[in-house]
């Protein structure tokens, strides 16, 4: 499959800027959270790291995207084959009985 780099590069650049808006949010205190009403399970801004974060965005965003394009492919898969399909039954149909002349 040749659309494998496609689909890296493509993960890497939507990484790269969902990592560069979270810390770009968290330098200028966009994205300020109440540590006492955080709950227990979730880390603070400060415990994220930006290296997991776009490790994680990539891997994420890559899924995405091969799941997106494995749909398409099976989709359009399925059209093809229903249409040569169609296409075979037209070609073996004889002609319709006409009862008036009895062939």
């Amino acid at each position: 499959m040749r659309k494998w780099p496609y689909f890296i590069v493509a993960s890497l650049l939507n990484a790269l800027l969902v990592t560069g808006a979270l810390i770009e949010f968290k330098l200028r205190g966009i994205a300020v959270i109440d540590l006492k009403s955080r709950s227990a399970g979730f880390p603070a801004w400060n415990d994220i790291n930006p290296f997991e974060f776009a490790g994680g965005m990539f891997l994420l965003s890559f899924l995405v995207i091969v799941i997106i394009f494995s749909i398409k492919a099976l989709v359009t898969g399925i059209f093809k084959k229903l249409h040569s399909f169609n296409q075979s039954l037209a070609g073996t149909q004889s002609q319709p009985f006409d009862f008036a002349q009895g062939q």
